[in-house]
């Protein structure tokens, strides 16, 4: 007879109680009734299961615990507890599914699995952003094109006209580089390259110049890093004289000529940039400890830090730079927090590629990599806010990254 007095069998069945929990309480996190600040209760039904079975040992612990610690504060200083409620949640659900993915991946084959699901996911944004997009037009040659994309998904709460492709095309930046690193060395080449072609289409069409700029950064990078001798020589003079000709072209092109390729408007969104970004820190200087609250930036700008380059009208989600959105709305403490998780991404992925005798998970981790530094990009002019609907992609890369890292460290030890 088996020994039913043995516990441990029962552990696989909490692991997956957990993820399983995590994907059920999703929805209800994600899309929280409005005006209900009683749904931040819901939070606590995640983190109990931590009482029975704690969260897993990875090197962001530390980061992350900071970063809840400070998600929880910054509510002593919201305006509306019910209006914060959302993002918060966000957070909580990001934070959950973290740790519940990073536990089901036990093992080498099931990290090939979550690798190749996560790419898949990119895909399937792909899909629901070019159904769902709220299309702006910049550049004349692709407007055409969007124009004639029909608006299937409209009414999405908090999106009712349809999602900001710059949110997409945020987004998208972390499943382009892994779809080519899979594409390039993993074990189903072709559908890791239509996934490559599908998503980089969509990515074009968002039409975001920030998020085109931060890929061909990373991308060039990844060139940099990945190539050895005369290969890295060849990359570097091609990236020195693409620079020499996007400048002499923005020189010398003609206002008209550069307008029709990069799109009308850059000069003044610069301008309004920077004044969101100096209202941002001044929020971070009157409210250094508890910031002035999640998702309160779009209420609290216009009242006590108006701007005058922006419609009075117009919604500012954010301060349009990871770094200063999230000092503003979580304080010092929360940006601190947010630092460290990219630090301890670059450190793990480092480690990786160069410890690493497996060439299919070096190129993994390059892709990780390269995804994370297009992403850094992208924050430094826009943001996906933390507890942003997207932002559970952020959130699935970090599980990725720490998995990746501990089965590198299981084959080097």
């Amino acid at each position: 007879m088996p020994d039913t007095s043995n516990p441990r069998p029962a552990l696989p069945r909490l692991v997956w109680f957990e993820f399983f929990l995590v994907l059920l309480l999703a929805p209800l996190l994600a899309f929280p009734p409005l005006g209900h600040p009683w749904m931040l209760f819901v939070a606590f039904l995640l983190p109990v299961l931590w009482l029975i079975k704690p969260p897993p040992i990875t090197p962001l612990n530390g980061s992350l615990l900071l970063l809840l610690a400070s998600v929880l504060l910054s509510l002593a200083a919201s305006f509306d507890i019910a209006y914060s409620t959302p993002k918060v949640l966000g957070v909580v659900l990001g934070a959950a599914f973290f740790f519940a993915v990073v536990r089901v991946i036990s093992s080498r084959g099931a990290l090939d699995l979550a690798i190749e699901t996560y790419a898949a996911a990119g895909g399937a944004l792909a899909a629901i952003g070019i159904l769902g997009t709220n299309w702006i037009g910049k550049v004349g040659a692709l407007q055409s094109l969007t124009a004639r994309v029909p608006a299937v998904i409209r009414g999405v709460p908090g999106q009712q006209e349809g999602f900001q492709p710059n949110a997409i095309a945020g987004a998208l930046l972390f499943f382009i580089p892994l779809q080519l690193a899979l594409a390039i060395g993993g074990r189903r080449r072709v559908p890791a390259i239509l996934l490559f072609l599908f998503t980089s289409l969509v990515f074009l069409l968002t039409q975001s110049r920030n998020a085109w700029l931060d890929l061909a950064v990373a991308m060039a990078a990844w060139g940099i890093w990945q190539s050895r001798g005369r290969i890295r020589r060849v990359v570097v003079a091609v990236i020195i004289v693409a620079l020499i000709g996007g400048a002499a072209f923005w020189t010398y092109g003609g206002s008209r000529l550069s307008e029709r390729v990069v799109g009308a408007g850059l000069s003044n969104d610069v301008d309004s940039r920077i004044e969101l970004w100096s209202r941002a820190i001044s929020m971070i200087e009157d409210f250094p400890f508890t910031g002035i609250g999640m998702n309160n930036f779009r209420r609290v700008m216009p009242v006590m830090y108006p701007v005058f380059l922006t419609p009075s009208d117009y919604d500012v989600a954010h301060a349009h730079n990871q770094l200063l959105n999230t000092g503003a709305e979580l304080g010092v403490a929360g940006l601190v927090a947010y630092i460290a998780i990219l630090l301890g991404v670059a450190a793990m992925l480092v480690r990786t590629w160069r410890t690493t005798s497996d060439q299919r998970l070096r190129w993994i981790a390059a892709g990780l990599g390269a995804g994370f530094l297009a992403f850094f990009g992208f924050g430094m002019a826009d943001a996906i806010a933390l507890g942003a609907k997207v932002g559970i992609v952020f959130w699935a890369a970090l599980a990725l990254v720490v998995a990746v890292d501990a089965r590198s460290r299981e084959m080097s030890s």
